[in-house]
């Protein structure tokens, strides 16, 4: 019988500091188990993945890839997968989530010719090679070995990296003149997320996120809140609301700036929103020594419930 693939998908969310938009997962912990896992998950953020010893399977929507020792995997935001060893053994990676577009804000050209530049914007997965891109697969294992010094220099140097991997990417998808993956399958609810990563700031209604979806409304919220647990406007809400609380931790704006900026317009609606979706103020947020925030200004490892599932 052939498997639901909207039976569970798992919604992880990684935050990427402001001002240096990189979380590096990594160490002898990452070991992951050869079980297969009943759900896929995706990510709000580019993940590139790094096998380090032994083999098995990454599943996607459509499909399973192999891998082994050596092989590196960029999938994109909102491309659900998992992956599971090869039997009798526990294969060990690293684990990358990187924003380009904002490592590369600052030397890239704004515009529309642009945009489409980074490797954030890819719609499929990559698996990488030393030998069947032996460029791409240099840049991304030395991108993973500055995030692993975690100090001023490696920041610097992840972002001239970052910046060849934008070029090197864009340069080989001109010469092939096709995309650079086969894998055709996309999760159904992918467009509306990323309209929403990039339009969190505006109105965002069910009609325009189902229609780019090309799903009826009704469909389309089903289906939302079948795979994340939530309907389309809690999501844009809750969108918003992450994004505040990176300002708040990684700014001195006022409350109702922030606000603003997020696309809500009134403090009042702000400060109701937030403490639905964090159980506490703005204000509490901020001033809070438990609060989960991001480390400024430095490269993140794994903090508590970010450890391999068991």
């Amino acid at each position: 019988m052939a498997r639901n693939k909207h039976n569970v998908v798992e919604y992880r969310i990684y935050e990427l500091p402001l001002d240096f938009p990189v979380l590096c997962l990594t160490g002898e912990s990452w070991r992951i188990s050869d079980v297969p896992s009943n759900r896929l998950h995706f990510h709000n953020c580019l993940e590139i993945g790094f096998c380090h010893t032994d083999s098995g399977t990454l599943t996607f929507e459509d499909g399973a890839i192999p891998f082994t020792a050596g092989d590196v995997f960029i999938i994109p935001r909102h491309v659900p997968h998992t992956t599971c060893s090869a039997r009798g053994c526990k294969s060990m990676w690293s684990y990358l989530f990187v924003d380009f577009d904002a490592l590369a804000a600052d030397v890239l050209p704004s515009g529309d010719a642009y945009e489409n530049k980074s490797l954030s914007r890819l719609g499929k997965y990559l698996k990488i090679t030393a030998k069947s891109d032996p460029r791409l697969h240099f840049l991304c294992n030395t991108l993973l070995e500055e995030a692993k010094k975690n100090d001023a220099e490696a920041q610097q140097m992840i972002r001239l990296y970052s910046l060849t991997m934008v070029a090197e990417l864009q340069r080989r998808k001109l010469e092939e003149g096709k995309p650079t993956a086969k894998n055709s399958k996309v999760f159904p609810l992918k467009p509306a997320l990323e309209y929403i990563h990039d339009h969190y700031t505006e109105p965002c209604d069910a009609e325009t996120l189902a229609n780019l979806c090309y799903l009826s409304q009704t469909h389309f919220r089903r289906l939302f809140l079948s795979c994340m647990g939530s309907t389309p406007l809690q999501f844009v809400i809750s969108t918003r609301i992450y994004q505040a609380c990176i300002m708040l931790v990684n700014t001195d704006e006022p409350v109702l700036s922030i606000a603003q900026a997020v696309g809500i317009s009134s403090v009042s609606s702000f400060n109701r929103n937030f403490q639905q979706v964090m159980g506490m103020s703005p204000r509490q947020y901020r001033e809070s020594a438990h609060r989960p925030s991001p480390r400024k200004g430095s490269i993140l490892t794994y903090r508590g419930w970010m450890v391999p599932e068991k």
